[in-house]
């Protein structure tokens, strides 16, 4: 075949009878009388989608040469409706490419386009489309529930990885597909390649189009999937996941509950890796149970990372059933009274649910099962988006194989369409011995690459190359510490444990977008991975050091062996667990699974906010200025905002890039100051420390940042400061309202004129509310955190976690200065919900005289709002907390 294209070109006015003027379009998509034309009244639809409407003549006039009639057109059933916009590109005169789907396909092809070198004036226009605003990294999804990195680093905002180039990033989904460049062409017309139908009702027209739409996950599989199972393929369902493990986590803090149940439906690699990282995280706190349809796992992978995934399977808390297919599953609720299954609800009487999963036997030999799980996942099948994207009068007109991939020539063209390319998961091509191409990162790089060089020589009139995979090798995650790699280009080998765990992060650091991002996720991980590095050598030395055992008299059995080895190495004995957010060894090493997040401070791209990290007296503090601050004509006309992260006293920090994006967010929309306290943390540093370093902050502030900060001083309105903080950092506002009511607190012309406590941390030895349904395990675990993280208080009564335990605590917290109080629980807080309706009573009845506000968010948990911000219960309590602000 010819591997040359036809040079684009523009759409040219058809020949024979012009427009009368009345009828001339005077905007992209015609005027407002356009419909009183008899030309533009008649005009066709395909099902309820105007076929001409905003479209240029000559792109009409070549859709219609193909000689259809009119046969699955209808006309209009209003004259009154007005015609879809037609996207504006900034050049009517270069070329137009429109990249649907920014994965790992559409914004490498996005990115090849721009490094490329263009003669005169043909570079082109490139539109990328995507549903989401975020691009993700997807083989690195399952380091977000190890914690081993953030949502920052392996899903960056578009706008901000295409900030430096001239690539045009639009945020919507793809309804209809529309191609012309199949059409016969009459000599002298030169033709768009056609048009794509957005959801927001936009049409796009373009020259060539690049389909890298990807694959969605096909969960409706078999009875009760698409309703309990999760799939595990986008941002969205691994921060669902995140959400959901967190809930089961919470929900059995110091409690003698049965373990956390997760089932995981497909062994490939997704499966294997989500397995290895799940069971990590629970150790002994749940079981994963794998579920696969073969007799082996990962079948497709070489053997050598086979092996080394089986070899941490098995050494893990996690159980295999292979040879099974799963036949159904369903929702059950544990009877408070027998304890049995039962399917209603109110005929459990209130009891926990369940979920069911019945496995049929795929393989002879083996018998029937039922298996329980408070979460399943599946792993196992995908979809492709063209199908249901195709013209409904021209189901066909994009070519598809059996499982609904494109058909492309070699050159990644789809057949019979020379100007439509498709790479990715949308694309089936097949290597030299006939099989297709696995739906993998590694091919969309390299079909990227291809792709762009063949649009740029397309556009140019030059040969295109036919694309030829080159297997580089496979690589896996199977938990914090432990990867397996097999390169192809030598023989034999596999990388496995950290060594593999360290090169496969290294490969996909240099895999990242941009230079600019490499630098940033780099940095990161190195910061990290030096930290974790620190916590071993401190570990190691303290093995060294600490005394030998006496030797017994006898020779120890190789029981008494693997029964003592833990007591034999201090930094396998856990002193302290504080899931999920830290473990301490009694070597004394302290482990976040959570690491350390770093959000650096700057400009935000999306709302505009900009932040800087400066000292606040002795402390230290992010201080963020709203976008329209710079335009206040006077100084002081801008409340302040103190807020306080959260993280049990133990984890958390202003840098995190979930509590930064949070603050972004809040100072935006409220219009304040911001400035998020760093405080310094348990148990390196225990209570009071982060109490004192919240009260320098608030004096800091209150007193104008000591006049050196131009921020507070041109802008801050000292009689309108806040205090704000969620969960462990509520308690800390709190805390600080209490210290603002001593004489001579609050400097003159300063005033603390709100607290809003959102999720607050308290609790007391005595239950409240629902609390009553706890056992004693829940409050001897409350007690022994707390005293973890304050050694020298008095446990459960004391007055900065139990606010009203004596008459002095009671006057104190009667006499706080603020104006108004806004209490904000959650409905689906086990642990912290009665305590915050506790608080609010509490205060009034306490005395305090001033207004106080109780706002309860719908079926979330616990400090949900950082993981769910645009969500809608993320956006009521966002808008409840800013007129709280503006009120």
């Amino acid at each position: 075949m010819s591997c040359r294209a036809a040079p684009w070109g523009r759409p040219s006015a058809p020949r024979g009878r012009p427009f009368p003027a009345s009828a001339r379009l005077h905007s992209p998509f015609g005027g407002m009388n356009s419909w009183k034309n008899p030309v533009l009244k008649n005009s066709w639809r395909i099902g309820d989608v105007p076929a001409m409407f905003g479209l240029p003549s000559g792109l009409f006039r070549c859709m219609a040469s193909n000689g259809s009639g009119d046969a699955g057109f209808s006309r209009p059933q209003s004259i009154d409706e007005a015609p879809m916009p037609l996207y504006p590109w900034p050049d009517k005169q270069r070329p137009r490419v429109c990249i649907l789907g920014g994965g790992f396909g559409g914004l490498y092809t996005a990115l090849r386009l721009e490094s490329l070198v263009w003669p005169g004036n043909n570079k082109p226009q490139v539109m990328l489309v995507d549903q989401s605003d975020r691009f993700v990294f997807k083989p690195m999804l399952y380091e977000l529930l190890s914690g081993e990195v953030d949502v920052w680093e392996i899903a960056p905002y578009f706008t901000e990885l295409l900030k430096n180039t001239s690539v045009q990033f639009v945020k919507d989904s793809v309804k209809l597909l529309r191609p012309s460049d199949h059409l016969r062409r009459e000599p002298g017309v030169s033709c768009t390649g056609g048009i794509v139908h957005l959801e927001s009702g936009t049409v796009v027209e373009y020259d060539w189009l690049v389909l890298a739409l990807g694959a969605e996950a096909k969960i409706d599989v078999v009875p009760g999937s698409a309703e309990y199972a999760l799939p595990f393929t986008t941002l969205e369902h691994a921060l669902k996941v995140e959400s959901e493990l967190k809930m089961l986590e919470r929900g059995r803090f110091g409690k003698k509950s049965p373990p956390i149940q997760v089932a995981i439906v497909g062994l490939g690699y997704s499966g294997v890796e989500l397995a290895a990282t799940i069971s990590e995280r629970l150790k002994n706190t749940g079981t994963v149970k794998a579920i696969n349809f073969q007799t082996t796992i990962c079948p497709n992978a070489p053997p050598g990372n086979r092996e080394a995934a089986l070899k941490v399977l098995e050494s893990q808390n996690l159980q295999l059933f292979l040879g099974y297919s799963v036949n159904c599953i369903r929702e059950v609720y544990a009877s408070e009274d027998s304890g049995s299954m039962v399917a209603d609800a109110k005929e459990a009487g209130g009891g926990d649910k369940k979920l069911v999963l019945e496995l049929q036997a795929a393989q002879r030999g083996l018998q029937s099962q039922v298996l329980e799980a408070d979460l399943v996942l599946w792993t196992v099948g995908s979809q492709s988006q063209i199908l249901r994207l195709q013209p409904p009068d021209a189901p066909y007109v994009i070519p598809l194989n059996g499982r609904g991939q494109v058909e492309t020539e070699e050159t990644l063209q789809v057949k019979g369409h020379p100007r439509t390319f498709a790479i990715g998961d949308s694309a089936a091509l097949r290597d030299p011995s006939g099989k297709f191409l696995p739906a993998n990162a590694q091919v969309a790089f390299q079909q990227a690459d291809f792709a762009g060089w063949n649009l740029w020589a397309a556009i140019n009139d030059r040969p295109l190359l036919p694309f030829r995979f080159q297997n580089l090798g496979e690589m896996m995650t199977l938990g914090r510490n432990d990867a397996a790699i097999t390169a192809n280009f030598i023989e034999g080998l596999t990388l496995e444990g950290p060594i593999g765990h360290a090169a496969r992060k290294l490969v996909y650091c240099l895999r990242m977008p941009t230079d600019e991002h490499r630098v940033k996720v780099g940095i990161s991980w190195f910061a990290k991975g030096a930290v974790d590095s620190l916590a071993s050598l401190q570990t190691a030395v303290a093995s060294a050091l600490s005394p030998p055992t006496t030797p017994t008299t006898a020779p120890p059995t190789a029981a008494d062996a693997a029964t003592n080895r833990c007591a034999m190495d201090p930094d396998s004995e856990v002193a302290f667990d504080f899931p999920p957010y830290l473990c301490q060894y009694k070597s004394g090493r302290v482990h976040r699974p959570g690491g350390d997040a770093i959000a650096p401070a700057g400009t935000d791209p999306l709302t505009g906010v900009v932040s800087k990290d400066i000292h606040a007296g002795p402390a230290r503090a992010r201080v963020y200025l709203p976008p329209d601050a710079s335009a206040a004509a006077a100084p002081g006309r801008l409340p302040v905002v103190v807020y306080f992260h959260g993280g049990g006293f133990v984890v958390g920090s202003p840098a995190r890039p979930s509590t930064h994006a949070y603050l972004n967010d809040l100072v935006a929309r409220s219009g304040a100051v911001g400035v998020s306290v760093y405080y310094r943390l348990a148990p390196e540093h225990a209570l009071p420390a982060a109490y004192d370093d919240g009260w320098a902050a608030v004096r800091w502030v209150l007193a104008g940042g000591d006049g050196a900060d131009p921020w507070l001083r041109d802008h801050a309105d000292l009689s309108r400061v806040f205090l704000s903080g969620c969960s462990a950092g509520a308690n800390i506002a709190h805390n600080m309202a209490v210290r603002a009511a001593a004489p001579g607190a609050v400097p003159e012309g300063a005033a603390v004129r709100g607290l809003m406590a959102v999720h607050p941390y308290f609790t007391g030895k005595e239950p409240v509310g629902a609390e009553a349904a706890f056992g004693p395990d829940v409050r001897e675990f409350m007690d022994r955190t707390w005293r973890f993280v304050f050694p020298g208080s008095l446990g459960l009564d004391d007055p900065n976690v139990n606010p009203f335990v004596t008459d002095e605590a009671r006057a104190a917290v009667a006499g706080i200065p603020c104006e108004r109080v806004l209490v904000c629980v959650a409905e689906d807080d086990v642990l912290l919900k009665e305590r915050g309706l506790w608080y609010a009573r509490e205060l009034k009845a306490n005395g305090y005289a001033g207004e106080i506000e109780l706002f309860e968010s719908k079926g979330v948990g616990h400090a949900f709002q950082f993981d769910q911000l645009g969500s809608g219960e993320g956006v009521k309590l966002q808008k409840r907390l800013v007129e709280f602000i503006k009120k």
